[in-house]
């Protein structure tokens, strides 16, 4: 950034579409083999794609089937449904991708989204360096060209790009974020010109396009990832930062940015206020202590070349595994070229693309996190994104590591300046273009994950028998201990609700960690609502979450433990009864007949603490629980503690009524119930009280 404005930005008719097709053919060349499989699989290692995969799929039977919001949805947690305001939707890329999903099929729209998104990106990032470069004081010709189309490609085929591409659509969208800068600076840069008569004439206070266009690209930017929206307010301040150095930073400036953030506001109120009544009401969608720090970079991952590599990959994995996270969080590296480049172009430029290197080194440190790590160990030496953590609502964006997509835009910028310096040095165009192209290729050799793994999709025949089955009801996949992305897939094929489902954050609303039987497929082992016969029980259950398929699938339970347990239970709840369809992976049972007479059960609340072995729960001052009667009478309740707990504790209805009291031992008392279903709460009289078994009986 520099007080004298840049000149005009000249683009040839044809330069554009040609900058765009070359970096279309590049990322057809880094993502190969994809280019062959556009309409059968998709990139990736089979996990978090096909959450994404769900994602546009579900964008489309809400809107065009179900005439519904796409923020909520009644096919997964069936039958309650479950909230996707905190589900990575990428809402942008669901409707914008909906006529290439109709025209052509899921696998089409989603890599439809992966070409668009490099390809974008990678214009948005050139776009980007011409300005930067431009400002820093180069010269119009192919040593800009060649160097903003280096600032480009650093940025869009950066190995961070690659290793979201692995399934996280909404990281991996990050197309509008260069855009976003480009127009930012602009805005900032009119502002802060001297305010004179001619000047106020022409353009007034606000660069007004630029400015629109900024939000404009900040609202896109927040509509594929609500990261990118903190992330980008981040970038924006400290801008705001650097012009207060450069005594730069006045009453305009800082109108202009309430003028792009005002707007981006009022745009995503309706989606915003969700959210945040959401986040007041509830903390599920806070990560657990110590996750932050866990999902946070190395120093070391900056220098560690990607464990993708076409050629050196085994051999980085090798020397990235004691970094904490997986793979695709703890992706970082700069590049060897690249960063040579960038440090060329900071020499050479020094004070006029210093702003640039303050970005790369903010945004690296906060991908660091809140605490230091070194090659996996964490010191616990605190570092200044502890500070960003007290911001309200930040500690939501739990992977800090995705800072890393704001290094590399900016070490993209410093890395065409260090190119810039090399090219101008050469005396012809020919011996220009070799160097140029020569150092570009470097940089993409330092980068290329080619081949790059694809996932097929692996969907039973079954789930295709199943889509035309005309009776209605939801699919209970096993194992459901923990939520495979794999049952999503499925469902975009058979299209049946489904009991339990992978989302972007557990809501612990739903119902099968909370009911008899369901919840002990779910958590493998007993809860305080335990039922004594789980097979007497099915019936009632079953018809309780309208549950009608029952799939044991082998391939998602390799032997052990889980398999072990899951089969178990199967064979008692299902004892005698024979399996709809079984071949060498699935095992199917349709759920029995509905009982003549359902049986009492109890619902626990899901504010009771975590589920211990015994079985026991804490109660943190008050917990609730749901009595489900088949009809009106009297029944016994029976609380008993857990073993070892000795705190006192009553039973309330909703009333506010004292129903029971307890201390140590079992408590039993007759309930008068006249409605199929009646709230209750624990009050914990003393600290530590902890409950090991509610359960009803009678009439």
């Amino acid at each position: 950034m520099r007080s004298s404005p840049p000149r005009p930005l000249a683009l040839s008719r044809t330069r554009p579409l040609a900058i765009l097709s070359a970096y279309l053919f590049l990322t057809l060349a880094q993502t190969w083999p994809l280019a062959r499989h556009l309409g059968d699989a998709i990139p990736g290692d089979s996990f978090d794609g096909w959450q994404n995969f769900w994602n546009l799929w579900w964008v489309k039977v809400a809107l065009l089937e179900q005439h519904a919001s796409p923020y909520f949805t009644n096919l997964l947690y069936h039958p309650t449904g479950v909230s996707l305001w905190f589900q990575t939707l990428n809402i942008f890329n669901g409707l914008t991708f909906l006529p290439v999903q109709l025209a052509g099929g899921l696998f089409w729209a989603y890599n439809g989204v992966v070409l668009f998104s490099f390809t974008a990106a990678g214009f948005g990032a050139y776009l980007l360096g011409l300005d930067a470069l431009r400002r820093a004081g180069a010269r119009p010709g192919l040593g800009l060209q060649l160097a903003a189309f280096l600032a480009g490609a650093v940025y869009t085929f950066s190995p961070f790009h690659f290793a979201h591409l692995l399934g996280h659509m909404q990281v991996f969208s990050l197309e509008f974020i260069p855009f976003f800068v480009l127009y930012l600076l602009r805005a900032l840069e009119g502002a802060s010109r001297q305010d004179t008569k001619t000047q106020r004439g022409k353009r007034g206070i606000v660069r007004w396009r630029e400015a629109l266009l900024a939000a404009l690209f900040l609202v896109l930017a927040a509509l594929c990832d609500w990261y990118f929206a903190l992330y980008l307010g981040l970038f924006t301040l400290v801008t705001l930062v650097w012009l207060l150095i450069l005594r730069r930073l006045g009453w305009r400036q800082l109108l202009t940015t309430a003028l792009i953030f005002g707007l981006t506001l009022l745009i995503t109120l309706p989606l915003l206020m969700p959210m945040v009544v959401e986040s007041l009401r509830y903390d599920f969608m806070k990560p657990p202590p110590g996750q932050i720090v866990e999902l946070s970079g190395d120093p070391l991952g900056f220098l560690l070349p990607s464990g993708q590599h076409s050629l050196w990959g085994d051999w980085a994995a090798r020397l990235r595994r004691p970094l904490t996270a997986s793979s695709s969080e703890n992706t970082l590296y700069v590049g060897l070229v690249a960063g040579l480049l960038a440090l060329a172009g900071l020499w050479r430029w020094r004070g006029r693309l210093g702003f640039w290197a303050l970005a790369a080194g903010v945004f690296a440190l906060f991908a660091l996190g809140p605490v230091l790590h070194l090659y996996g160990r964490i010191t616990g030496v605190p570092l200044p994104y502890a500070l960003v953590l007290k911001l309200p609502f930040v500690e939501i964006a739990r992977t800090v590591a995705r800072y890393d997509l704001l290094v590399m835009l900016a070490v993209g910028a410093l890395a065409g300046g260090g190119l810039y310096a090399l090219v101008e040095r050469v005396t012809t165009r020919r011996w220009a273009m070799t160097l140029g192209g020569s150092l570009i290729l470097l940089v993409l050799i330092d980068f290329s994950p080619a081949p790059y793994p694809l996932s097929p999709p692996d969907t039973p025949d079954f789930y295709r028998a199943l889509a035309a089955d005309p009776h209605s009801g939801a699919v209970m996949n096993l194992p459901m201990n923990w939520d495979r992305p794999g049952y999503l897939l499925y469902q975009t094929v058979h299209g049946k609700p489904l009991t339990a489902a992978y989302i972007t954050r557990t809501d612990p609303r739903t119902l099968p960690g909370r009911v008899p039987v369901i919840n002990r497929f779910r958590h493998l082992a007993e809860d305080i609502n335990r039922v004594d016969d789980p097979a007497a029980w099915t019936p009632t259950i079953f018809q309780f979450m309208d549950i009608r398929w029952v799939v044991l699938d082998r391939y998602k339970m390799p032997p052990g433990p889980t398999r072990d347990y899951t089969e178990s239970l199967a064979q008692t709840i299902f004892q005698g009864q024979t399996p709809i369809h079984q071949d060498d992976r699935l095992t199917v049972y349709e759920a029995p007949p509905p009982p003549q007479t359902p049986r009492p059960f109890v619902e626990i609340g899901w504010d009771f603490g975590p589920l211990r072995p015994g079985p026991a729960r804490a109660v943190n001052e008050t917990a609730f629980f749901v009595l489900h009667v088949p009809q009106p009478g009297d029944y016994a309740l029976t609380i008993a503690p857990a073993a070892g707990s000795e705190a006192a504790w009553q039973v309330e209805d909703d009333a506010g009524r004292v129903a029971l009291r307890g201390r140590g031992e079992p408590a039993t008392a007759v309930v008068r119930l006249d409605a199929p279903s009646a709230r209750f709460v624990i009050r914990a009289l003393e600290p530590g009280a902890a409950i090991g078994r509610i359960q009803i009986a009678g009439p």
